[in-house]
């Protein structure tokens, strides 16, 4: 089992409000090298994480948005679950490659901005993109203070 990725070093690192830039990342990588039929298990990873309100100012999700999007991704809607996770005012484009890829950019209502490239699904591309571009956030936001 890695590190990194095993379910009980996220549920206790992140539930107590621990999350770094770099956890962030690394769960971006996770979500990213799922296969398509495992997108549930990047959800899951992924709403605990967004979830805590320390990430970045306003790019929180609240609990009942996060009921909502754990609700869409349990009933197989993955891609409608990514897209309400992203602020209404996010900009990003998401394509798929001729080899059935995805790739995803992001840029949020700070500037800052993450992408995704080769993610076997395109919730998992939204999401990498979207951990990616918080992780941007608490860096610019830490190196503003």
């Amino acid at each position: 089992m890695n590190f990194l990725t095993s379910g009980s070093w996220w549920q206790s690192r992140l539930a107590a409000g621990h999350a770094t830039p770099e956890d962030l990342v690394a769960l971006a990588e996770r979500c990213e090298h799922l296969p398509a039929a495992d997108q549930r298990k990047g959800f899951e990873q992924a709403l605990r994480v967004l979830a805590d309100t320390s990430l970045a100012p306003d790019t929180g999700v609240r609990v009942d948005e996060s009921m909502w999007v754990s609700l869409l991704a349990d009933s197989g809607a993955f891609e409608s679950a990514a897209i309400a996770l992203l602020p209404s005012v996010a900009t990003y484009t998401i394509s798929r490659m001729g080899d059935g890829q995805y790739q995803t950019q992001i840029a949020l209502p700070s500037g800052a901005g993450g992408h995704s490239r080769g993610a076997q699904a395109l919730s998992m591309a939204v999401l990498a993109a979207l951990l990616r571009a918080l992780a941007r956030d608490m860096i610019e936001a830490k190196s503003a203070h």
